[in-house]
């Protein structure tokens, strides 16, 4: 988006693309189909598949046309901060009151863990998956972004971030796309990693948990608005959203479907 010309569009991701329509077409008014209750987050897999933390602290998995399919209850780890399905087939589950990271298969069954303790990480405020399926991690008693194995082994890790930004950080949340690793951090701003760990910069896009990354544009709600920042010009514009939505407090663009987080519940819209 942004100045990219229209030959370079053919090697941009399907989602980035129907996100671009969304900057000159009217935005889709009827959902395809809707989950309402009070859910706490979503997230959305490449194939579609739509995972609901809800009000109960339990994980529903539901197919593309909105059926539901698996569920995993919660009762035992405290309560779940983070959803990671950047890899269907192994989908990640944070629980910050238990410092524990759990894997679970497609069917939201227990396929393993990641031991933080055993790794030396004794206070970590946010997690994410690697594309290697290892784990990326904020450590905040040492200020570092460290990349550890299943078995606890540190691969890579961040100079003190105290040290090296002149001040501490509280991400709350992480990901990586495009051999990038992002903190988003609401009182700092958004911060870029390489996939070494090495700090490369940050984006003073400040008051933002949450957002999402599709080609060269990073998509995030602001004041319950749709706007996006491009990554290499860092100009940004806001984009239209469906009306009679109710304070949205999510949004995540997957191929040609738009999924939006209200006070209603979730709204699943086609992208033209």
């Amino acid at each position: 988006m942004h100045g990219l010309l229209a030959i370079n569009l053919w090697c941009l991701p399907a989602s980035a693309i129907r996100a671009q329509s969304m900057l000159k077409s009217p935005p889709p008014q009827e959902p395809l189909f809707a989950l309402p209750g009070k859910h706490k987050l979503f997230a959305v897999d490449n194939l579609q598949n739509l995972y609901v933390l809800s009000s109960q602290n339990e994980v529903v998995k539901y197919n593309p046309d909105g059926q539901q399919q698996f569920t995993y209850p919660n009762s035992t780890l405290g309560s779940i901060a983070a959803i990671d399905v950047s890899n269907p087939l192994l989908i990640m589950l944070f629980f910050p009151d238990y410092q524990n990271v759990l894997l679970l298969d497609r069917t939201l069954s227990a396929a393993g863990q990641f031991n933080l303790f055993r790794a030396g990480l004794l206070q970590v405020s946010a997690v994410g998956m690697a594309s290697d399926n290892r784990l990326w991690a904020y450590d905040a008693t040492t200020f570092q972004l460290k990349k550890i194995d299943q078995d606890g082994q540190v691969r890579f890790e961040s100079t003190d971030l105290s040290l090296e930004l002149g001040r501490s950080i509280r991400p709350v949340r992480i990901f990586e796309r495009n051999q990038t690793v992002f903190l988003c951090d609401p009182n700092e701003g958004i911060l870029l990693f390489d996939v070494f760990g090495r700090y490369v910069k940050t984006l003073g896009l400040k008051g933002i948990s949450d957002c999402q990354v599709l080609g060269d544009e990073l998509y995030f709600l602001e004041k319950g608005l749709l706007k996006s920042f491009n990554l290499q010009s860092l100009t940004g514009r806001s984009l239209k959203l469906p009306e009679g939505l109710h304070n949205p407090k999510q949004v995540r663009i997957v191929s040609d479907r738009l999924y939006v987080l209200d006070e209603e519940g979730i709204k699943v819209f086609r992208l033209e």
